[in-house]
């Protein structure tokens, strides 16, 4: 971390935090009922000491805040106890809450360090790689989540090798037999596209105080049940509903999901942070702390929004550049080494738009210049041809495909030059025969001379 440029304060402040994450996730909770209201209570308190010593505060706010809730009504403050289950989601809200500020510093730390600005644009090579498409026996809002981006993943992929490659086709003219394919732009529009998409319906229910998994799903299931890509359960009594993915059907367990989905860093949590004399933990805090807490005009964005507002940007960055994309295909579902299901890894291959895909570059153009560029870089194989901007760049470039290709499968658009793989590895070939003869010549005339 010294290489990166953390000091030794910083890297002694980042290794207690982490102490910390670690003690909490040792506190234990016992139930008990109090005015016969469910309540919970931190037996031991030896842990919860050992974090309010790195976090800065007394063990007895400490306590109050990972076992009570704080809330404001009409002016007035109201106090009340958490039951283990939801005093559990609030130590994991913290937990949660810690780690990921540090990780957002870190990042910004390591960014600092090595971006060394030399001019006002500058290029990159990024690598994405996320969690693939889960289907668990037991699905939640987690792998409600990670499925949107894999369906936001595919869409992206779809855009790319079929609908950009086949509308360029139309636009340049070229002559090309349309290849059908599997959009899943519907289901995007049903989870978080269109007005009234599922992920609002679990943001507006999260909002209301008396708002429960039980009413969040009846909402869904009412809004969306005619939807062809929306499966409900036969039973009313099972709590999930289902989504017909690309991926095939994932039935979802709504249990939790609300309370995921309010992300509980709790007010109590917050102005625990405040008042701590760790000033590093305040800083990792500081747009958090700025919230008002009173302003009833702005709301904390639950974790669909946030995890939405993140994909978008993602999605924007992912637009902006030139994409290759690398498939990964799971060949058995243990996890083992030498075992190949061919049934499983032929209906990946089929979902995830993989024959299409071969499909398409087998008999389309996969390889494409600008006239200009063409010229350019192949007029060496034609003698006499002038530099692109002396030239009719399209006709020159029609000359150099029928003498180097002769009848073979190319096309020429109104702006560019369309080839197959086989077809720009032989031009590269021949322009470096012919290049590599005019230097022998070069040379032995130099040597004559």
């Amino acid at each position: 971390m010294k290489v990166l440029n953390f000091s030794d304060e910083e890297i002694l402040n980042i290794v207690r935090l982490l102490a910390a994450i670690l003690h909490l996730g040792n506190v234990k909770y016992n139930g008990l009922v109090i005015a016969n209201i469910d309540a919970a209570e931190i037996p031991d308190h030896s842990q919860v000491q050992k974090v309010a010593a790195i976090v800065g505060v007394s063990k007895d706010l400490l306590v109050d805040a990972l076992t009570r809730k704080t809330i404001f009504a009409h002016g007035e403050k109201v106090v009340s106890n958490l039951s283990v289950e939801q005093a559990v989601e609030v130590r994991d809200a913290f937990v949660k809450g810690i780690y990921g500020q540090l990780f957002i510093m870190i990042v910004e730390k390591i960014n600092s360090t090595i971006f060394k600005p030399k001019a006002k644009t500058k290029n990159s090579i990024g690598v994405l790689d996320i969690f693939g498409f889960e289907n668990f026996d037991t699905n939640s809002f987690e792998q409600l989540c990670i499925n949107f981006a894999n369906e936001n993943l595919q869409q992206f992929f779809v855009q790319h090798i079929f609908k950009l490659e086949q509308d360029e086709y139309t636009r340049e003219g070229i002559s090309w037999q349309h290849m059908s394919f599997v959009d899943n732009q519907d289901i995007l529009d049903l989870i978080g596209i269109k007005p009234i998409n599922i992920m609002s319906l679990i943001d507006e229910e999260s909002r209301f105080p008396k708002g429960t998994d039980e009413t969040m799903l009846a909402k869904v299931h009412k809004t969306h049940e005619g939807n062809k890509n929306y499966l409900k359960p036969k039973s009313d009594k099972i709590p999930a509903f289902g989504l017909s993915h690309f991926a095939g059907a994932v039935f979802y367990d709504v249990k939790g999901f609300l309370e995921k989905n309010r992300d509980s860093f709790s007010t109590d949590l917050k102005q625990l942070v405040h008042i701590a004399s760790n000033k590093f933990l305040k800083n990792l805090f500081i747009e958090e702390l700025s919230f008002n807490q009173h302003d009833t005009k702005k709301r904390t964005m639950t974790l669909s929004a946030q995890f939405r507002k993140s994909l978008d940007v993602l999605m924007k960055t992912l637009s902006s550049c030139h994409p290759f994309f690398v498939r990964c295909i799971k060949p058995n579902t243990l996890k083992k080494p030498k075992v190949f299901d061919r049934s499983l890894c032929c209906r990946q291959l089929r979902y995830s738009g993989m024959m299409e895909t071969t499909k398409i570059r087998r008999a389309g153009y996969p390889i494409r210049h600008s006239f200009r560029e063409f010229v350019e870089r192949y007029r060496v194989l034609l003698p006499g041809t002038p530099h692109a901007h002396k030239t009719d760049c399209k006709a020159a470039s029609s000359k150099i495909c029928h003498l180097v290709l002769g009848n073979q499968d190319y096309q020429l658009g109104h702006n560019k030059v369309f080839l197959k793989d086989a077809h720009d590895t032989f031009l590269e070939q021949e322009r470096e025969r012919v290049l590599t003869k005019s230097i022998l010549v070069l040379q032995r005339s130099v040597r004559t001379w």
